[in-house]
């Protein structure tokens, strides 16, 4: 069992957009078998940490075009955060070079009482 550890983050305030619209979230359920809270925990890594991703095997959701806007795909690993079960999502078509994106059914740092500049342990599954 491998951990990723980094420092959460504030976000760009786009993971909420994204985790709300309703083609990715229906990919979330079948792929990854839970409802994604609206939103994502940022958590900035070094390459090497963010490397271990590469070892596990991914589970892509597609990219898709709606109306003329193309949303692009997401590398999905099966990851945990304590006792909360979720995914590491790494966007196609992202801003982040050194943050892996954490998703999940609930809102992490409130379950957790976490907040920008703690230290967190990713469990990689």
């Amino acid at each position: 069992m491998k951990n990723i550890s980094g420092m959460i983050v504030k976000g760009l305030g786009e993971g909420a957009f994204f985790m709300s619209i309703r083609q990715y979230q229906k990919e979330i359920e079948e792929k990854l078998g839970f409802s994604a809270y609206p939103g994502t925990l940022n958590i900035k890594v070094s390459k090497k940490q963010r490397a271990l991703l590469n070892a596990q095997g991914r589970i892509l959701i597609e990219g898709f075009k709606q109306g003329n806007k193309i949303f692009g795909g997401i590398d999905c690993y099966k990851t945990k955060i304590k006792n909360i079960n979720g995914a590491v999502i790494i966007p196609h078509m992202t801003k982040h070079k050194d943050v892996i994106e954490f998703i999940a059914p609930v809102h992490v740092k409130t379950k957790l009482k976490l907040k920008d500049g703690n230290r967190i342990k990713v469990e990689i599954k």
